[in-house]
């Protein structure tokens, strides 16, 4: 009898604890996805293949129906690459909610890393695979 009143919450725990655990490791890779796309751009490495990359690299965790989105910016009035100008780099992902217990923001995870551009070369760097 005990032990029937006491598996529903046990069993509310666990499920609650892996829920916020996949939660953590979305927004841990959201951050690192952001932090390697703005070290990318601000190098001076093409965009197109730096936001696909960090796309990718997002796609692992999330498990929603919002796509991994990715979005650069650069903080001067023409939105472009120049030297000393900050660029943030915001990735936005779904995680894992089955319900059960509730997350922040329905699950939805927004991590942002913004650093300064050190290069900007003639022609953007060619994207390597990691």
């Amino acid at each position: 009898m005990e032990f029937a009143l006491v598996v529903p919450l046990v069993l509310l725990i666990l499920v609650g604890v892996v829920q916020y655990g996949y939660h953590y490791w979305a927004m841990q890779t959201a951050a690192a996805s952001a932090r390697e796309a703005a070290r990318r751009l601000i190098v001076g490495t093409d965009p197109t293949c730096t936001v696909a990359e960090a796309q990718d690299r997002a796609g692992g965790p999330a498990v929603g129906t919002l796509a991994p989105s990715v979005v650069y910016r650069y903080h001067n009035a023409t939105n472009t690459a120049k030297r000393g100008a900050l660029v943030t780099v915001t990735v936005t992902i779904q995680s894992l909610d089955i319900g059960l217990v509730p997350l922040p923001s329905g699950g939805v995870v927004t991590q942002s890393a913004t650093n300064r551009v050190e290069n900007v070369p003639v022609d953007p760097l060619l994207c390597v695979a990691p």
